[in-house]
């Protein structure tokens, strides 16, 4: 075990970086990996937006086709 006594000190020769120094670091690293997303063509964005509103629609019709036969049955039981 390490004494109490000890203490535990930073190296003089590591240079401490800035916030801004950070930030610019932290965009770099951001746009370097936007390179790396395989975006799609036109023909798949089209596709891919058609199946998100039809799973949308359908799901709504779900709900209320659901929420219409709950509130059928809490009528004839109340």
């Amino acid at each position: 075990m390490a004494n109490k006594d000890t203490k535990i000190t930073k190296p003089a020769n590591k240079p401490v970086k800035k916030p801004v120094k950070k930030r610019g670091n932290y965009f770099k690293g951001v746009w370097s990996e936007l390179k790396k997303v395989n975006w799609p063509n036109r023909k798949e964005l089209f596709t891919y937006t058609y199946v998100v509103v039809g799973a949308i629609v359908a799901s709504a019709i779900f709900i209320y086709l659901a929420d219409t036969v709950v509130a059928a049955i809490l009528r004839v039981l109340v």
